[in-house]
């Protein structure tokens, strides 16, 4: 499991268990300043791989999505740009900063993940959820991906909160072509979509 840990400032802790009633925890991934850690299921090309955005110490108003690598799961390098904000003109709701969401999904199409884009308004952040398609063997390549968003705030509960404006997803589970992605509302409570994976991998190829 990931999450964002403290150490001089926030970064991404690691800690694994085989039971989930002893968890153990590894040494923070990186430095300061990192969060949004999402490690892939399974090795790729014999490493383990994790997707993060490098920040600072603040609210970050920026964010890239990055990929590392580690033979161990302690050391990690290999530092590679995989996804960088867009345009305002070309996709609003992602042209602040984004970051990973869910653990990705293996599918016949490549890497499925869902993650999350910000746009800076008037009434402050705003947090929507989109979808990428990254390549099987190499995570580094985006195939397809989200120019308008699967998820944006909408329902009560997504506007008004500890943190008004977020949807912001967390994780996902799959069965078959079924998929339900659980997601942060407002900073205070937790919502859940479903969709079907041959439907999203489709739109993603009409972006």
């Amino acid at each position: 499991m990931t999450w964002c840990n403290g150490y001089h400032g926030p970064t991404i802790g690691i800690a694994y268990t085989f039971d989930f009633q002893t968890f153990y925890q590894c040494e923070n991934a990186f430095l300061p300043f990192n969060r949004n850690g999402v490690l892939f299921p399974e090795k790729i090309n014999g490493k383990y791989a994790m997707l993060s955005r490098p920040s600072d110490s603040g609210h970050t108003p920026f964010g890239d999505i990055y990929i590392s690598f580690s033979p161990d799961m302690k050391y990690w390098g290999e530092h590679r740009s995989v996804m960088k904000t867009v345009p305002f003109e070309q996709s609003a709701w992602q042209c602040l900063k984004i970051g990973a969401g869910t653990v990705p999904i293996r599918t016949d199409e490549g890497w499925l993940m869902f993650y999350h884009g910000v746009i800076q308004t008037c009434n402050g952040f705003r947090y929507s959820m989109g979808a990428v398609l990254l390549d099987l063997a190499d995570p580094t390549k985006v195939l397809h991906r989200s120019m308008e968003y699967l998820l944006a705030p909408a329902a009560p509960y997504e506007l008004c909160g500890d943190v008004p404006n977020v949807v912001f997803p967390c994780a996902a589970l799959h069965e078959g072509d079924r998929v339900a992605v659980y997601y942060g509302a407002a900073d205070t409570c937790v919502g859940m979509a479903f969709g079907h994976i041959s439907e999203i991998i489709e739109f993603l190829k009409k972006q």
